[in-house]
């Protein structure tokens, strides 16, 4: 048994031209690409030495970067990326943990309606 569209109730399909967003939306899709973008590029995990070159004179009592010898370089640049890794870490896990919070009440939710 076949069954024309009309009987689903389904809308009309329209062409892409047809589809507009609103400019707030388009506004606030773009902050959020730029944010994310900002983000990873200040992680120390994708530039090492330049999270250390900030950070030296913290972790070293005033030292520049360039008068640590090679071996506080890489224990700080290591250190650095360590830290910055675990934040993600974390931060993945709490949105982890926030999308089956949603999942498992948007089940429940479904499971009382039905």
């Amino acid at each position: 048994m076949t069954r024309s569209i009309d009987e689903f109730g389904l809308p009309e399909a329209r062409g892409v031209q047809d589809l507009q967003m609103p400019w707030p939306t388009v506004l606030i899709l773009l902050a959020g690409i730029a944010i994310i973008l900002l983000a990873a590029g200040g992680c120390a995990a994708f530039n090492p030495q330049g999270a250390a070159m900030q950070a030296a004179p913290t972790y070293y009592n005033g030292q520049q970067y360039s008068s640590l010898s090679p071996e506080q370089k890489m224990q700080l640049e290591d250190h650095l990326s360590n830290q910055s890794n675990a934040a993600w870490r974390t931060s993945a896990q709490v949105a982890s943990g926030l999308g089956r919070l949603g999942q498992g009440t948007g089940i429940l939710l479904w499971a009382v309606r039905h």
